[in-house]
């Protein structure tokens, strides 16, 4: 297999494809997946409004108390004198963890979305029953890889970050790139884009998947992070559309009504890139294994 082979194509080459996040072979899946994206999502939100609310409101509060004269006596006394600063990292705790929550149970659901839209493009015969019990058999190798995946990605992001922290100590002048960190840091995670996808189809090992994942991206990384990317800057213009929203709860419908649509959008790109990129990956899996049977 020549791994430096280009296969997945520029964002127009998908785009058009993409973007028809009601469109599976069976339209009912699409729409009950749809269904339960934006109840998750918006059910969330609303779920921890009260506690960003609350988290607001004690740091208006710290604000205004540190707003006067302080020295060391004055500022122990308002961080753990008066219960404040307690309340609002309790506060803060809740909300992500909540949020946590909510995007870990939105990331599996449509999940299940791209692999549902994974085989019907690659096996259109295969029963709904059997979709649906390849991928939970599945799913606990998912998780566990996505835990080990997070913790090894942000380590080195911390690390990277630290370094760079440095750099800009000996050379003041680079510290004008450190608006740019999260964008490189997001663009790097966009080459992992196949992590999940890779497990799905070839049940491969978790530490396997992590050489395979970079694998297919040979060749590929510049069309990958340009996709991805866009989809993401897509996103962010499109949840533009709730900030001059007066009512508060409409706007947070808004704003999980289009982030369902992304999360689904990005999950039909991300096969579409994947059947380009395994392509040969499959054609040499075939391979071996006719080499073995015979």
């Amino acid at each position: 297999m020549d791994k430096g082979s280009r296969t997945i194509k520029p964002f127009g080459g998908y785009f058009k494809e993409a973007i028809k996040f009601y469109d599976l072979d069976k339209p009912v899946v699409a729409r009950i997946i749809f269904i339960l994206e934006l109840a998750v999502l918006f059910g969330g939100y609303m779920l921890a409004r009260p506690y960003v609310l609350d988290l607001y409101t004690h740091y208006e509060q710290l604000f205004v108390r540190m707003g006067g004269e302080l020295n060391l006596e004055n500022l122990n006394s308002i961080l753990f004198g008066s219960g404040v600063y307690e309340a609002m990292i309790q506060s803060f705790l809740r909300v992500m963890l909540l949020i946590a929550a909510v995007r870990l149970i939105a990331f599996l659901i449509s999940l299940f979305f791209g692999s549902w839209y994974f085989f019907g493009l690659t096996n259109p015969q295969m029963p709904g029953s059997q979709r649906v019990s390849v991928f939970f058999t599945r799913l606990a190798k998912i998780i566990v890889f996505n835990i080990l995946f997070h913790i090894a990605f942000y380590l080195g992001v911390f690390v990277l970050l630290m370094f760079f922290a440095v750099i800009t100590i000996i050379i003041p002048l680079l510290s004008v790139f450190t608006a740019l960190f999260p964008l490189l840091v997001l663009a790097v995670s966009t080459l992992f884009v196949f992590k999940d996808l890779l497990i799905i189809e070839f049940d491969i090992g978790v530490f396997r998947n992590f050489k395979k994942t970079i694998d297919l991206t040979r060749g590929n990384k510049k069309h990958i992070i340009i996709n991805m990317m866009s989809l993401y800057a897509l996103g962010f213009l499109l949840n533009m559309f709730s900030v001059d929203v007066n009512n508060a709860v409409l706007s947070l419908f808004i704003s999980a009504f289009l982030e369902s649509i992304i999360l689904l959008v990005t999950q039909r790109m991300s096969v579409l890139m994947f059947l380009d990129a395994a392509s040969l990956e499959r054609k040499d899996g075939k391979q071996e294994k006719g080499k073995t049977t015979v």
